[in-house]
């Protein structure tokens, strides 16, 4: 069985980059940019019909989404890496066709392929949501030169899940009480499956 095998140690400009992914690329982001970049264009463009105070109030909203939350989001970040010892200490990761090992000092958790909701490569990381707000990262300078091979493995689990009822197989399945594992190593490793400002 294929086994890829890393180990993973956050900084903050890692987190910062999955954070502002986050923020930006939801609908919410997008249009918090727009608005933005509208404030501007009208600011600019009634510049010396329009009263200072005016004119004041619209940069002022322009620059909320596009200087102030990002300035926010990085010492959020900082912030976080300095206080969450789950997101400081270094993981180490198992990647198989079984699922994802996390272990961390003597603890260990398993998350399988059909809990993997979405992925998304980046030129600097994949990222693993579990949920919403609830995902691995890993970046591509910390998977020992197996990007490619992991980035493969994940695209074909990932097909190969697409189309599972997880429903059903608890139902037909009823010894094997995931339900309650899950929740259990979720509540332990809350920090590294990446616990989005909840």
């Amino acid at each position: 069985m294929k086994k890829i095998e890393f180990d993973v140690e956050l900084h903050t400009a890692e987190l910062y980059r999955f954070t502002m992914r986050h923020t930006y690329y939801s609908f919410s982001g997008i249009f918090s940019i727009l608005f933005s970049l509208v404030c501007l264009v009208i600011a600019i463009i009634k510049w010396s019909t329009m009263q200072p105070m005016t004119i004041g109030a619209l940069l002022v909203i322009a620059s909320l989404f596009t200087i102030v939350q990002p300035v926010m989001l990085w010492a959020k970040c900082r912030m976080q890496m300095k206080q969450n010892k789950n997101i400081n200490t270094k993981l180490h990761y198992i990647v198989e066709e079984d699922g994802i090992t996390v272990q961390q000092n003597d603890q260990e958790a398993v998350v399988k392929w059909y809990e993997v909701q979405k992925a998304v490569k980046t030129k600097k990381a994949i990222y693993l949501y579990m949920s919403v707000v609830r995902a691995f990262i890993f970046p591509v300078e910390q998977c020992n030169g197996q990007f490619e091979a992991l980035l493969q493995m994940i695209t074909q689990q990932m097909e190969k899940y697409k189309d599972y009822d997880y429903e059903e197989e608890t139902e037909e399945s009823p010894e094997e009480d995931f339900s309650e594992d899950i929740t259990g190593h979720r509540k332990f490793f809350a920090g590294r499956y990446l616990c989005i400002w909840c």
